[in-house]
């Protein structure tokens, strides 16, 4: 990759010898003015419909405030330009490393509706398992160089569109450029010395037919992790241990002499000397400084890091992203047009450190009573699994689209998008297998499609009002489909070690009376070179350890857990929007849908906008939503691992609420959650140069879908989820499933105020986006505990807000933007009496672009300038961990990035 972007560096200047000079006419986009005059395409279905004329919130981000991001991730893109837009870095956390989820007003990601080009974008094949089990659309999968703008709908709208739309729609206009080029090649990095990114990224558009395009656009990325760590330390030391000499043949315990080292359940120091251990409960006490664990090597699986043993960083990610549009006119008042994207992307990350005194680890004795220790033979400081996510995303839309006689217009559309997502797991073990097992697993991947067709009509009345009657109705049908793919065999085999003396060397009271013509005379360990007779293997023994099933830290899907389900729906609606008076909006909207698991529902809503004068107006709305539970929400089947507060890695299973695991704790049938929400607001321009927005916003939810608290499995749990059949059920440790157990109230302000200034000096624009937003339960059942409900309503920002200042003059322009997080708190536990409170942070962006020869465009600049981090975390914070890596704050520090364009436009 780094040949690839110094060769579009140097050949830049190659290509403009061949390019023809681009028009000069003055470009209006410099300016920013990307919203008052912005004709929108959500929210409304009337055409020539403006930000400032709409009945609900709309803004609208242009290309220019896209580019000004450094990432090649349109998550990270999003992040940094709307305030209400938020979404956290998280490793070690299973596939939501790969697919972060997002938030938009405080609500999860499946409550906003995501469209490409104003057609609904297919889900992620991820279903998060943290927080409140978001499913929703995988941005990253999206190239921003394909974007011309982006529009962000802040009201509930699944009146209008349906399911998902609750907190708001994102909506992703695609460039329609016929000619010309953009070539963009950018390097950037932290300057902690990591997470190197370089991109290379065009789009190029070529007439088509009479009137006609193709715009394509492409993108290739490669970065580079990070680590943001600290050595891992469970201060546990070494002391009162002695290194046992290689000349040592035997060693006595309690009266026990085991004889020779293979014998021997013993454990390294840290600079590989073999202990002297005092026996723990386990058989292998905590007898490794892991502070010293990087010393050795494979602890990491050979990653970029060598140490520490633990990283806590954004994975190291490779993707190559494609988006080609098109539209041909097929007469003067007729369309076809279309759309596909292809997405791959693989990232690597590490999870949990093992030490050697963990389970998995544990000695046992083979079938000739040697030992087989893996710490000796395969991981000897422990080991650190790599996990890996191969994610592939596609889609295709075509669709044609005109006008039949005045006023009436007709939109009919077909669309499928495909989402998967393989996982490999690397540098770990099936410890149940012993000495047969590999280092690398592939434990299976999830899927998820959907086909949805669309027909759309509008037709403009005349009823006598100051206007026409703008009706809208259509038609929707859907399907979506959701699979677990089962793993290799190995990831979730049950090997002989999975229980204690697989192969009977320990011969117990019950075998010797169980048969009395067998020779068993004498209850005994039956251990070559054990000299005791008349006696059990003695407790700690290898032979007494049972460990743990499957591919460790993510154990594979068992058939048992593959599954195939999918969910047809069909819609029809009803959108009237009107000028009832010269100053007076009105929009009526009524969608009815029927699905064929949850049976129908039919919401409405209510928008409307009063002009006060002609450059002040108000504006509200009031709806009603509905959203089902995914077909992934439904299906889930996990179990991965997770870290105790003493630092030892339990399994916790995540299961369908009709599983019978779940229903040892309560779990029931999901049923569909509904909202209702409300906006009312002003829109005004001042003084000819300032545009105000301010909205304020209420959405309840009730029987919101949520993943419940953890349910701790004890020996009786245990004993009955192995007797359903579930796999690895003596490793699970705790259990989860969803649940409609919370009744939640979200409630916020939008201030959005833009101000520009044309003179000799240049064009500036300021504009302040902010935020302020909470969510309170109004209700919650005994699946959801206090610390669930305390983080989410105190867990994030209650304030965040965008200041952006942008100048330019001639071939300079300048931007600076200053990102704030307002102070939040987390608690420890359930109990609620302690907590830590996280101050204030603002991140200051920098950066200054020059053109010259009218094509050639440099920037360079810098991301939180000032190397701000959130406040270093005082619990939740182990192994290893500086910074809580849920937090909504950015926490890798500050970047550093160049890019050079050329433009033949």
């Amino acid at each position: 990759m780094g040949r690839w972007v110094a060769a579009a560096l140097v050949g830049l200047a190659a290509v403009s010898r061949a390019a023809e000079p681009p028009n000069a006419e003055p470009d209006e986009e410099l300016s920013g003015r990307y919203h008052i005059e912005e004709i929108v395409t959500v929210g409304t279905r009337v055409r020539a419909r403006t930000v400032a004329d709409s009945a609900v919130p709309v803004d609208v981000f242009g290309p220019e405030q896209v580019d000004s991001v450094d990432s090649s991730d349109l998550v990270e893109v999003l992040n940094a330009i709307v305030p209400s837009f938020d979404v956290r870095r998280q490793p070690i956390s299973d596939g939501a490393s790969f697919i972060r989820p997002v938030h938009l007003r405080g609500l999860d990601s499946h409550h906003t509706l995501v469209l490409l080009d104003g057609k609904r974008r297919h889900r992620a094949a991820l279903v998060q398992l943290g927080g409140f089990g978001a499913h929703g659309v995988d941005l990253g999968s999206i190239p921003s160089v394909a974007i011309q703008a982006v529009e962000v709908l802040r009201d509930g709208a699944a009146a209008q569109y349906g399911s998902d739309a609750i907190a708001g729609v994102l909506n992703f206009k695609l460039r329609t450029d016929d000619t010309g080029f953009d070539l963009r090649a950018r390097v950037g990095g932290y300057t902690e010395g990591d997470g190197d990114e370089e991109t290379i990224e065009g789009n190029v558009g070529f007439p088509l037919g009479g009137g006609g395009f193709v715009n394509v656009s492409a993108q290739f990325s490669r970065a580079d992790p990070t680590s943001r760590s600290e050595p891992y330390d469970l201060g546990i030391g070494t002391s009162g241990l002695t290194p046992l000499q290689a000349t040592e043949s035997s060693l006595t315990v309690d009266g026990v002499t085991y004889h020779g080292p293979d014998a021997l359940t013993y454990s390294y120091s840290p600079t590989g000397e073999i202990l002297q251990a005092a026996r723990g409960s386990d058989g292998i006490p905590d007898d490794l400084d892991t502070r010293f664990a990087d010393h050795f090597s494979r602890v990491g699986g050979g990653r970029s890091f060598e140490r520490p043993a633990q990283i806590w960083g954004q994975p190291e990610r490779r993707q190559a992203m494609f988006l080609v549009n098109a539209g041909l006119p097929l007469g003067p008042a007729m369309e076809l047009y279309g759309f596909g994207s292809h997405a791959t992307r693989n990232q690597t990350g590490g999870f949990f450190y093992r030490r050697p005194g963990v389970a998995q680890l544990l000695p046992v004795r083979l079938s000739d009573g040697s030992v087989y220790d893996p710490r000796a033979t395969l991981y000897p400081a422990g080991f650190t699994p790599q996990f890996s996510g191969d994610v592939t995303d596609y889609a295709a839309v075509l669709g044609i689209r005109g006008e039949l006689g005045i006023g009436f217009s007709f939109d009919l559309s077909a669309g499928y998008g495909y989402d998967e997502i393989r996982y490999s797991i690397a540098n770990t073990m099936n410890p149940s297998l012993g000495p047969e097992t590999p280092t690398r697993f592939r434990p299976g991947g999830l899927a998820n499609d959907e086909v949805s067709v669309n027909a759309d009509f509008a037709l403009a009345l005349d009823a006598g009002w100051s206007t026409a009657v703008h009706l809208a109705f259509g038609f929707e049908y859907r399907e979506e489909g959701y699979r677990i793919e089962r793993g290799d065999p190995l990831s979730y085999r049950l090997g002989p070690f999975a229980r204690p003396d697989p192969f009977n060397l320990e011969v117990t009271q019950a075998e010797v009376d169980a048969d009395p013509a067998d020779d068993l005379e004498t209850v005994e360990c039956r251990i070559p070179g054990f000299a005791a007779v008349g006696r059990l293997c003695p407790e700690g023994d290898p032979v007494n350890n049972a460990l743990p099933v499957g591919s460790n830290g993510f154990p594979g899907y068992p058939p048992t857990f593959a599954s195939d389900v999918d969910r047809r729906s069909h819609a029809a609606y009803v959108d009237l929007e009107a000028d009832l008076t010269d100053r007076w909006l009105g929009n009526l909207a009524v969608r009815y849908e029927d699905f064929s698991d949850f049976g129908e529902v039919t919401i409405g809503k209510v928008a409307t906008r009063f002009r006060l004068s002609e450059h002040l107006n108000v504006r509200a709305s009031v709806g009603t939503g509905f959203r089902a539970p995914t077909p992934g929400q439904m299906s889930t089947t996990n179990v991965s691992t997770r870290i105790n507060a003493a630092g030892h890695p339990q399994a916790e299973g995540v299961f369908p609420s009709t599983h019978p695991a779940a229903g040892l704790f309560g779990g029931v049938a999901l049923d569909a959650e509904r909202s209702r929400s409300w906006t009312l607001g002003v829109a005004a321009t001042l003084f000819e140069e300032l545009d105000l927005t301010f909205d304020y916003y209420r959405i309840r939810l009730e029987d919101r879908i949520v993943l419940s608290s953890p349910f701790a499995v004890g020996p009786m749990e245990a004993a009955r989820l192995s007797a359903l059949g579930v796999p690895g059920a003596n490793d699970i440790a705790q259990v989860r499933f969803f649940t409609n157990d919370v009744d939640t109230e979200t409630s916020g302000l939008d201030l959005v105020a833009t101000w520009h200034a044309h003179s000799h000096l240049g064009i500036t624009t300021l504009q302040a986006a902010f935020n302020l937003n909470r969510t309170e339960f109004r209700a919650r059942g005994r699946y959801v505990d206090a610390e669930a409900e305390h983080d989410i309503e105190e867990g994030v920002p209650t304030l965040q807000g965008v200041l952006t200042a942008s100048h330019a003059r001639g071939r300079l322009g300048l931007l600076l933007r200053a990102r704030h997080y307002g102070e939040y708190e987390n608690t420890l536990d359930t109990s609620l009496t302690t907590t830590q409170d996280f101050g204030a942070k603002t991140l200051v962006d920098v950066e200054a672009s020059w053109t010259f020869r009218d094509r050639y465009t440099v920037k360079l600049g810098m991301e939180n300038a000032f190397d701000e981090y959130p406040d270093r975390g005082d619990f939740e914070v182990c192994c290893g961990r500086i910074y809580r890596s849920d937090s909504i704050l950015p926490w890798q520090g500050r970047r550093v990035y160049l890019q050079a364009t050329l433009s033949s436009r």
